[in-house]
């Protein structure tokens, strides 16, 4: 027999349930809104980027089409000089982009949505635009997918913070404008909504992955039924000899597996090597694009992402020994363009170098078994996705761009065997990691003697010493006078016994005081600030991680404790996030080493 309390708290109870229901599918059904509003203007910025590289391409080289045969139109000396000039106004914007932004940074896209609060800043982003266009108008060996996935992800992160949403759906909005840029760059809906979920969110859950999947078709059919873009890649079609060549292309998989690991390093140590110098940003550039310049009097193919050239390749207009030269010339200008600091992405580059391989393998393979072999443009297809996920480590999200880009079905078997084979064959490289993990991770400074002392759990060892610290008193002359020479981010000021009581922002500081509006008499403390956030030792990671997405600050002060406020030393925002990074990877199972 039913009690009267349950007659009445029945029908209430379920009347609650469904309008929680209802109320959660309004919210799922705003969501896929927004999304597709995210992907069809993330289309509108990608195709505007592309746009002001035509435009850019022009003014500095007066012609306009592909980059290649621009290059191979142009005198030898116009060659070198015309991307000496791009990188060197590439660099200028940089330069002076953080001369009049001080303090305010760009964050890249996948910062935003894995460790960051969503917030893009708009003006650092553009800047850094705008340099790209630049360095790949100019020749740049690099891909210009990176700045449109970062434009549109801007356009995400604008939106969610003028709708004022919760952090957590504003790094999803942010990554759904990332799946509309990789969508409106490639013609691949589904392997860009893929690679935003593996790569950067690590989650396929369809409370993230359907919202993504709706910006990408928005911008999918934006770009090449309402705008009429073509492919990327023209390419013929697959030919699938017998079951028998399946062994070959795990053996191509194997050969890509094993080449990743080596290009990543010379990407890593390219941008070793320029670090060293002490040049400003805008020469450093200038001389990378004076060596591109260079190497493109002899193989002019190097200009630009490569798309036209694995274009040919993929058709078989480009074979034998002329794929070689150019596979290694390009590798080559690739490491100068991304280690001199050229915005750009690597994207393109990586598919450019799948394709080569696989046609100088494929070529080999069809001279000795022409009757078992498909021509060596098979391979190319092939090769494309093999190093992409030896690169990336995302197998499925390769096999997925590969067969979206060329919509034939033939391709998939081997193309699954030579992703997968290349993926765990570059796996087995302790070093060989992913070229996005390379990407937001800086090098370490001191590196661990022993891989699993990076483990940590307390920002204890990420403790360094403060760059500039001044007391209290003392005139900004005397401030200015005892900066070091290599750039600070903040200025700490203490009292006599140690005590942090106020920080200094440098570049605000040194541009009041050449504008006039602070004489250089006047007191450090005329012009600092409260400090609003300070670390505490022995503080956990996770509190630390909180307190650094409660402020846009790239370093934040250490203190002795949270009532005794001796200061102590600073802590990076980038050291903090490869220590959460081991955590997590340790906790994971995963192997990391530095």
């Amino acid at each position: 027999m039913i009690r009267p309390s349950k007659l009445v708290t029945a029908p209430i109870a379920f009347i609650t349930r469904l309008r929680l229901a209802l109320m959660r599918h309004e919210e799922l059904t705003s969501v896929m809104a927004w999304a597709a509003l995210i992907g069809f203007l993330g289309a509108i910025t990608s195709v505007l980027f592309r746009d002001a590289i035509h435009l850019f391409e022009f003014l500095l080289t007066g012609k306009s089409g592909n980059l290649v045969q621009v290059a191979s139109s142009l005198t030898r000396w116009e060659r070198v000089v015309i991307p000496c000039a791009g990188g060197c106004l590439a660099g200028l914007a940089l330069y002076f982009g953080a001369k009049f932004l001080p303090g305010q940074r760009a964050v890249d896209y996948m910062e935003a949505i894995v460790v960051g609060n969503g917030s893009i800043q708009a003006r650092p982003t553009l800047i850094r635009s705008l340099s790209s266009l630049c360095s790949i108008a100019s020749g740049g060996s690099i891909g210009r997918e990176g700045p449109m996935v970062q434009l549109a992800g801007l356009v995400g992160s604008k939106i969610g913070k003028f709708l004022g949403v919760p952090v957590p759906r504003l790094r999803l909005m942010v990554a759904c404008g990332a799946s509309a840029g990789i969508t409106a760059a490639y013609n691949a809906p589904i392997a860009g909504a893929l690679f935003v979920a593996e790569i950067v969110m690590g989650s396929i859950a369809m409370e993230s992955f359907g919202p993504l999947l709706v910006s990408a078709v928005t911008a999918n059919v934006t770009i090449h039924h309402f705008l009429g873009f073509n492919s990327v890649f023209q390419a013929p079609q697959f030919q699938f000899f017998s079951n028998w060549e399946l062994l070959f292309y795990a053996i191509l998989g194997a050969i890509l597996g094993h080449l990743a690991p080596p290009f990543l390093a010379l990407l890593a140590a390219s941008k070793k090597q320029f670090a060293t110098l002490r040049w400003p940003t805008y020469i450093v550039m200038a001389v990378a694009g004076i060596l591109v310049g260079g190497l493109s009097v002899f193989v002019p193919q190097v200009w630009g992402n490569g798309y036209s050239t694995v274009s040919e390749i993929l058709n078989g207009q480009l074979v034998g020994w002329i794929v070689l030269a150019i596979l290694l010339t390009k590798v080559l200008s690739t490491a100068i363009s991304v280690g001199s600091g050229a915005v750009g992405g690597v994207f393109t580059p990586t598919l450019f170098v799948g394709a080569s391989v696989g046609a100088l393998v494929g070529t080999v393979l069809h001279f000795l078994l022409p009757h078992v072999t498909a021509p060596g443009s098979a391979y190319a297809l092939v090769g494309m996705g093999g190093f992409l996920a030896a690169t990336t480590h995302a197998p499925l999200m390769s096999i997925l761009m590969i067969f979206e880009m060329t919509l034939d079905y033939n391709v998939v078997l081997p193309l699954m065997l030579a992703c997968v084979t290349a993926h765990y064959t570059a796996k087995v490289y302790r070093r060989g990691r992913s070229i996005y993990q390379d990407s937001l991770e800086p090098e370490r400074e001191h590196k661990q003697s022993d891989p699993q002392e990076w483990h940590l759990q307390s920002i204890s060892a990420l403790i360094k010493p403060c760059a500039a610290v001044v007391h209290r008193g003392i005139t900004l002359q005397q401030v200015l006078n005892t900066l070091p020479k290599r750039a600070v981010d903040v200025i700490y000021v203490v009292n006599e016994d140690e005590e942090l009581v106020a920080w200094v922002n440098p570049h605000r500081l040194m541009n009041d005081v050449k504008t006039g509006k602070v004489s250089t008499i006047a007191e450090i403390d005329a012009v600092a600030a409260p400090v609003p956030l300070s670390l505490q030792e022995g503080m956990s990671l996770g509190a630390a991680l909180d307190m650094f997405l409660r402020s846009d600050a790239l370093t934040l002060p250490v203190t002795s404790g949270e009532w005794h406020t001796i200061l102590v030393g600073q802590v990076s925002r980038h050291d903090l996030l490869l220590a959460v990074q081991d955590q997590i990877a340790s906790k994971t199972g995963a192997t990391h080493t530095g």
